[in-house]
């Protein structure tokens, strides 16, 4: 599995610097502790997904062939499912449907 990093990433309570870091050890697949991640959904099954970080570093995650399009990033489970409503706030501002693919401009599965 292939993390990508949205360009419009959402964070909640962590600053550029580290955001910066984080990112590094997401591509290297490196762990993290206290890191949430909200994500497309795997199987297109939801609008979005949270895990902890290092539950996708398992070898169940790792062999999987496709990418997982990374959305937000936040040191708490409350923090992500305030990522999640804040998605979902900005897509019905912009775009009047919680369309998430198109809102990040995603193509192909997700």
């Amino acid at each position: 599995m292939r993390f990508h990093i949205a360009d419009n990433l959402y964070t909640e309570a962590i600053n550029e610097k580290k955001v910066r870091r984080l990112i590094l050890k997401l591509k290297l697949k490196r762990p993290v502790k206290n890191l949430f991640v909200v994500t497309m959904p795997l199987y297109d099954a939801g609008i979005m997904e949270i895990y902890d970080y290092n539950e996708l570093l398992q070898p169940f995650y790792r062999k999987k062939k496709q990418n997982l399009e990374v959305l937000g990033l936040s040191t708490t489970r409350d923090g992500a499912k305030s990522i999640v409503a804040s998605i979902l706030e900005d897509s019905y501002d912009k775009l009047g449907s919680p369309d998430i693919k198109q809102f990040f401009e995603i193509g192909g599965a997700g």
